[in-house]
């Protein structure tokens, strides 16, 4: 049985050479990938939308984050170096993944996930990602979609998929332990 961390089958219809030419990341992706991870564990961190309970290592990151296909949004209104790596807290604006919700003849079901960056949220960043993602599910071969956990916390996320038309399929009480954000105590 595969976990969700492990590498499950594309579509059989899955051809990627429709979207190699989109964003290639270019020969030294390591300081891309350092940068999405951090990301990710600062989104783990703060323990209300990914379920996994500690940050992973690199190895773990490129087993959940990694394993599909991996979009970036790129800020193009700011003058960024042809090498933008080092400038990346100023040129990505979000990341997201798409890759198989379930093995085998499940898996033209797709899931994804997403990240908007620290400085550039509530600026519309996500409504991007999901339509982009709308668009590009049907190219790589998905005939679905299906996000496993949404936590009812993530209110931007759930009015954002509902205004785009996705539907709950069911919710299950106390799901998840979530990281209660703590009140700042007042000095008397």
């Amino acid at each position: 049985m595969l976990s969700v961390y492990e590498t499950t089958d594309r579509p059989k219809e899955y051809n990627s050479s429709k979207l190699e030419s989109l964003l290639p990341i270019g020969k030294d992706e390591s300081k891309l990938i350092c940068y999405l991870q951090s990301s990710l564990n600062n989104e783990i961190e703060a323990g209300n939308t990914y379920a996994p309970k500690f940050p992973f290592n690199l190895s773990e990151f490129k087993n959940y984050f990694l394993v599909g296909d991996v979009f970036i949004i790129i800020n193009s209104r700011k003058n960024l170096s042809i090498d933008f790596s080092n400038n990346l807290e100023n040129a990505i604006l979000g990341t997201f993944y798409i890759k198989p919700n379930f093995p085998g003849r499940y898996s033209h079901i797709c899931n994804g996930g997403f990240i908007t960056s620290n400085i550039y949220r509530n600026q519309g960043i996500g409504r991007i990602m999901a339509l982009a993602f709308i668009k590009i599910t049907p190219l790589l071969c998905y005939k679905a979609s299906m996000f496993n956990l949404v936590f009812s916390n993530n209110t931007f996320s759930i009015r954002l998929w509902r205004s785009l038309g996705f539907q709950e399929i069911g919710r299950i009480l106390n799901a998840g332990y979530l990281i209660k954000k703590k009140k700042k105590r007042q000095n008397k």
